[in-house]
């Protein structure tokens, strides 16, 4: 598993003191016809249950990555948005099916 940093996401993490990531994936309720939607979310927290996550250490940074989602390629963590509404997302991961 390779993992990297863009820049603005390493500036954030700074900015942030943050020593833990995690990736993992989440189920969205949404309309009534249309039921349920997953997507990858990425924070700055431990998760609770470690044990289904793959877990490595990268530039000082723990990072966790949930076993739901299927690796790609390499896995690189990247800034979007702005000022106070800037936030981290993933490229590299697949949403199983």
């Amino acid at each position: 598993m390779e993992v990297k940093f863009s820049s603005g996401a390493r500036k954030l993490l700074e900015e942030k003191g943050a020593e833990n990531i995690c990736i993992h994936l989440v189920d969205i309720a949404t309309a009534d016809s249309i039921g349920a939607a997953r997507d990858i979310e990425v924070n700055c927290e431990v998760p609770e249950q470690k044990e289904q996550f793959w877990w490595d250490r990268v530039g000082g940074i723990d990072v966790y990555i949930d076993k739901k989602l299927k690796i790609i390629g390499p896995v690189v963590v990247k800034k979007q948005g702005f000022w106070i509404f800037s936030s981290l997302y993933a490229d590299g991961l697949r949403i199983l099916i």
